[in-house]
């Protein structure tokens, strides 16, 4: 994936002025610094609450935001769009990676050779176009990078050509996916009754379907009629379709953010090892429906699972995984990983990403808390 130019200053302070102009007009006293936002550093109280409607549903009509709000649907629209255009979210579609046309998942776990060399090694890392996700840590390993490629081959290459040509890593150890089980990124009501179990999950769609899917991974917000008209289907079919996905939770539709830009959270990978003679599918399935798991996947080697844990605290991490993780029939020991920073990456499908045709900056874009 290639990395994108910032935008220039005078096209950012035109962003901005405009911006500023709709908020004016709404009779807003908010300050607003045009060229920080774009930064995707601050967010003001009505970002948050317009990107918590987006992550709920990403389709979701800005006439319908405005009046929740309580400002026009211009001021919605240019909220909207200075956030897409500073990639502090982006609003896809989330499916299985299969689905885009990746077949291979991984986990890698790093050791690098000096802990001050934690923050260099993961920006690297984040510029090699199969990983998606970076995480450093607090623990055994310093890094966690999540590869998604095309198949083996390019797993391979990803490890040997990618990942250990990288000065300052010491070692790798690789938790092939048997199942990237659930996934939930609406952040914004984590902890909540409502949003529990409303991620995706891992699901093998038709070529329809896959289709679909591509199209929305690309862009969310993607007119079904324009859909139709590429796939040579009726709209009312693509329309009907994206509706049975996501009520069979097959694809959600939403804004994507770096959770440490948008919370104050202590975030973790929780290492699962499962007892002799347990399910691991019933595990996976026991720990989606914890209110503070966002991601669940199956894999091969020391840990037969992992999760990741979004939590408002230390304390609140630690009460997770003492009184809920530990507990579950069938878990035989735990290790937790601290987040200390991460990077973000949207999916996009595999034709998309090999012809390079996006202007997402990989490691700034979606970066989260600075290690």
């Amino acid at each position: 994936m290639s990395s994108g130019a910032a935008a220039p200053i005078g096209c950012t302070a035109q962003r901005g002025a405009k911006l500023v102009d709709a908020m004016a007009r709404d009779g807003k006293s908010e300050t607003v610094d045009p060229v920080g936002m774009l930064g995707g550093l601050d967010l003001t109280p009505i970002d948050r609450r317009i990107i918590a409607h987006l992550q709920e549903d990403g389709r979701r009509s800005y006439v319908a935001i405005a009046q929740d709000v309580g400002v026009t649907e211009k001021t919605v629209r240019a909220h909207v769009r200075q956030l897409i255009d500073s990639q502090t979210i982006q609003i896809v579609a989330l499916t299985t990676p299969a689905a885009l046309g990746y077949t291979v998942s991984a986990l890698a776990a790093i050791s690098i050779r000096s802990p001050g060399l934690g923050s260099q090694v993961s920006d690297a890392l984040a510029r090699i176009d199969s990983i998606d996700y970076v995480v450093l840590t607090y623990g055994r390993f310093a890094i966690f990078a999540e590869i998604i490629a095309r198949d083996w081959a390019e797993l391979q290459e990803t490890i040997e050509t990618g990942i250990a040509a990288i000065d300052g890593i010491e070692g790798i150890e690789l938790f092939p996916y048997l199942s990237l089980y659930y996934q939930q990124a609406n952040i914004s009501n984590f902890g909540t009754a409502e949003g529990v179990g409303r991620g995706v999950r891992d699901t093998e769609l038709s070529e329809t379907d896959k289709a679909i899917a591509i199209e929305l991974s690309v862009d969310g917000r993607a007119a079904f009629g324009t859909i139709g008209d590429r796939l040579g289907m009726p709209e009312s079919s693509v329309r009907m379709r994206v509706q049975n996905m996501v009520a069979n939770s097959e694809m959600r539709i939403m804004a994507i953010v770096n959770p440490l830009k948008l919370l104050n959270a202590t975030m973790a990978w929780v290492a699962v090892k499962v007892r002799p003679g347990k399910r691991l599918q019933e595990v996976a399935e026991a720990l989606s429906v914890m209110p503070r798991v966002s991601y669940v996947a199956i894999c091969a080697g020391r840990f037969d699972l992992f999760a990741e844990v979004v939590c408002d605290s230390q304390r609140d991490l630690m009460e997770v995984i003492d009184t809920h993780i530990r507990p579950l029939d069938g878990i035989a020991d735990t290790e937790a990983f601290i987040y200390a920073n991460l990077h973000y990456k949207r999916l996009l499908p595999l034709h998309v990403r090999d012809r390079a045709e996006t202007t997402l900056d990989p490691v700034h874009s979606f970066q989260g808390r600075q290690a």
